[in-house]
């Protein structure tokens, strides 16, 4: 098995180890076709069952809306495009359920939450320091209350303090290396048993969604980043800078120059097939490229809600 660094590890808790309870603290039991299953053999980790996929998104109604928007507010007051990226997966995954999936052993769970992960640089600097911050939220949540979630774990991320998964980090990374290697035997063996406590895992950014970064922030392109054997999010999508590139007009069927942004994901192969992906990635490219729908709640279904086996908040 590959650890965190992605070198092998000298125990495998990816399959064939007995499970006491079939749910987990972070997801509920599901089953799946046996074509799908026997993935897990195959496939049996996730960087194995990595798939990329690169789209390039019309950021013209975007950046009209947060023109319109953030007139006249404070900075930190201020709707900005990772806010209408997170708002428009959150929406994503209410109509498409089986992104928020994840595989644990040979075994697949709908998770309970909807929960993305974000880089918290302290200062932007070779030398300053980052973190991961984890941020949940609730399928009818607007891109006003997502900001507001995002601002404030972000700013726990940024601050002296710290989040509460870079004082778990740090206190581990405290003791001596045979305790640490003994952590971390018995925390992927209580994982594989679902027997892990669910506070582990609720601070884990790890075991998310997804996780996402805006290396446009720095003023670079996006890039395509592995996926994590550690934990079980299956979903890892960077974004550039947004610049003008030419675009054909689906009214008129010319080209134009528009503004427009690249996203890189790379994704869990094994939880939904080519037609599911390729129809979600769709279902997010129409909520991103019109953002008005994300200011106002969503009318979803109570099927919609029920299929996503959420924990009450």
């Amino acid at each position: 098995m590959k650890g965190i660094d992605g070198h092998r590890t000298g125990h495998d808790f990816s399959g064939g180890h007995a499970m006491l309870f079939k749910n987990r603290p972070d997801g509920t039991y599901i089953k799946v076709p046996s074509f799908k299953k026997v993935l897990t053999y195959t496939c049996p980790t996730r960087d194995e069952a990595s798939l990329y996929y690169k789209d390039t998104i019309v950021m013209d109604a975007a950046i009209a809306m947060l023109l319109k928007e953030n007139r006249g507010k404070s900075a930190e007051d201020r709707i900005n495009i990772m806010h209408l990226l997170v708002a428009s997966y959150i929406r994503t995954v209410v109509e498409r359920p089986l992104v928020n999936t994840f595989v644990s052993g040979h075994s697949f769970y709908q998770r309970n939450e909807i929960s993305f992960s974000f880089v918290a640089k302290k200062e932007l600097t070779d030398e300053g320091t980052e973190g991961l911050v984890k941020v949940c939220f609730q399928p009818y949540d607007t891109v006003h209350r997502v900001a507001g979630r995002m601002r404030c774990a972000i700013e726990e991320g940024k601050s002296d303090k710290g989040s509460s998964s870079e004082r778990e980090v740090e206190f581990l990374m405290s003791m001596p290396q045979p305790l640490v290697s003994a952590f971390m035997w018995l925390y992927k063996l209580l994982d594989a048993s679902n027997l892990l406590p669910g506070f582990l895992i609720g601070n884990d950014p790890s075991y998310s969604t997804g996780l996402i970064t805006n290396l446009g922030s720095i003023g670079i392109d996006g890039v395509f980043h592995h996926l994590f054997n550690w934990g079980n999010s299956g979903m890892i999508m960077a974004i550039g800078k947004i610049k003008k590139a030419p675009v054909n007009d689906n009214r008129s069927g010319l080209a134009r120059i528009a503004y427009v942004l690249d996203i890189y994901m790379t994704l869990d192969d094994r939880l939904a097939d080519g037609t599911y992906y390729g129809n979600t990635l769709k279902t997010f490219k129409g909520y991103m490229e019109n953002p008005e729908r994300l200011f106002e709640p969503p009318s979803f279904t109570k099927e919609q809600i029920d299929a996503l086996k959420l924990k009450r908040p």
